[in-house]
């Protein structure tokens, strides 16, 4: 069930240009289940038992889900990313090493930003870095399918757009959340994978402990 955890920080780093992070950037840090992250004034919780996965793990997850969606050209894609977009946090409800249950999902997030310095496209709002994505999607053939309208939520004051996906992987089909908001030149994304609306519903609950200076 490893395969589910890198879905989300493979498909929506397709889209970074080529100016570099700022020499400010702050991956963040976690002290006491608790995600704080300066340069984009953030805190949130994380679920008590929940199973971080440090940024050596996220690296390689990264680069194997890229060549079990698309090959070697999007595997080339995401390494050519790698200096505009940043993996800051991924949790999973179990043990990626040793959950191996096919019927219970390893409910997961990510939070990932994304440079928006894209030539020639302007990107203002999560709807707008969204819909390019969707594009991007395309342009890749990422096997995903996008249920019903980008809709829209606040969290903490910043307003989150986001839309309903399932992926399908290997024979399976995979529910995601894409969630998006704009802060100091960066897409900030909170991606839910999920098996139930119960698990939904739980990754939702972290997102909303989120806390913007």
């Amino acid at each position: 069930m490893k395969q589910i955890l890198f879905i989300a920080v493979c498909t929506l780093t397709l889209i970074s240009c080529g100016r570099e992070i700022p020499s400010d950037f702050d991956y963040g840090k976690i002290e006491n289940n608790k995600y704080t992250n300066d340069f984009f004034g953030h805190t949130m919780d994380i679920p008590e038992g929940w199973f971080i996965q440090d940024e050596q793990t996220q690296k390689q997850l990264s680069e194997e889900g890229a060549k079990a969606l698309g090959g070697e050209k999007l595997a080339k894609t995401v390494k050519a990313a790698e200096i505009t977009s940043a993996n800051l946090l991924m949790a999973s409800q179990f043990d990626i090493a040793t959950h191996s249950d096919p019927n219970v999902m390893n409910a997961n997030f990510t939070l990932v930003a994304e440079n928006l310095g894209i030539a020639g496209i302007s990107v203002n709002d999560g709807n707008a870095y969204l819909e390019a994505s969707k594009k991007q999607f395309t342009k890749n053939n990422v096997p995903i399918v996008v249920n019903g309208d980008t809709k829209t939520m606040d969290v903490d004051g910043k307003t989150f757009h986001y839309f309903d996906a399932v992926m399908t992987m290997q024979g399976m089909k995979i529910n995601q959340r894409y969630m998006a908001t704009v802060i100091n030149g960066f897409a900030l994304l909170y991606v839910a994978t999920y098996g139930t609306d119960d698990q939904l519903e739980k990754l939702m609950d972290v997102l909303k402990t989120s806390d913007f200076k």
